[in-house]
């Protein structure tokens, strides 16, 4: 029996946000790509505020954005769009991470003996974690935790007593999210990317803004 259903351990990816370039209105502007529609969901907003320059530069006719949507949500409005699909294509939307973090992904994987084929086919969005597993505290209590940016990793093993014990791992996201729904128990956490943090702080200080005053 599984620990967790699938739709739960997708629920986790709600503290990793995405930048997907979209028009005013908020529809994504995938690029066509032979019988394929490519819509890059980029992790990190520099990547995306860069191709939303690009963009501009080639279509100033169309007025684009790049809107924040978290990674959960973003699956489920993909699986949407490819149902509405009537022309025989198929929208398929890569996570993109930061060349840092794949380049870090690849050479863990190499040490661990994989080839470079293996890597190549089996690593789309690479994920981090520890082995024996980094724990962090939570109100559900002890939770192992994946990263999708080393440097998070760093930093959360810099103030981790006997972090030399603790080993640097890395995966694809689908095999943390297989992991996730077939341990015994609910025992992990994504880590939020400095992204979230900042979207969240973004909304706390709009939020005052956007409450109605109170009439005395």
């Amino acid at each position: 029996m599984l620990a967790i259903p699938e739709a739960e351990a997708i629920k986790k990816l709600a503290v990793i946000p995405v930048f997907v370039l979209t028009n005013a209105q908020g529809v994504p502007l995938p690029i066509p790509r032979d019988k394929t529609l490519i819509l890059p969901l980029y992790l990190e907003r520099k990547q995306a505020d860069t191709e939303l320059a690009n963009f501009n530069k080639a279509n100033p006719q169309i007025k684009a954005q790049v809107l924040p949507i978290p990674l959960n949500i973003a699956n489920e409005k993909v699986e949407e769009l490819n149902k509405q699909l009537k022309d025989g294509r198929t929208l398929v939307a890569p996570v993109v991470s930061r060349d840092q973090d794949r380049q870090q992904a690849v050479a863990i994987l190499k040490k661990q003996g994989l080839s470079d084929k293996q890597i190549q086919d089996g690593l789309t969005t690479p994920v981090f974690f520890t082995k024996p597993f980094l724990t962090i505290n939570t109100p559900q209590g002890q939770r192992g935790v994946f990263f999708f940016r080393y440097d998070d990793l760093q930093k959360a093993l810099a103030g981790t007593p006997d972090a030399t014990k603790l080993e640097p791992q890395a995966a694809d996201l689908t095999a943390a999210l297989r992991e996730i729904v077939k341990a015994k128990d609910d025992v992990f956490v994504f880590f939020p990317t400095p992204d979230y943090f900042a979207l969240v702080q973004q909304q706390q200080k709009a939020a005052p803004a956007a409450a109605p005053t109170a009439k005395p």
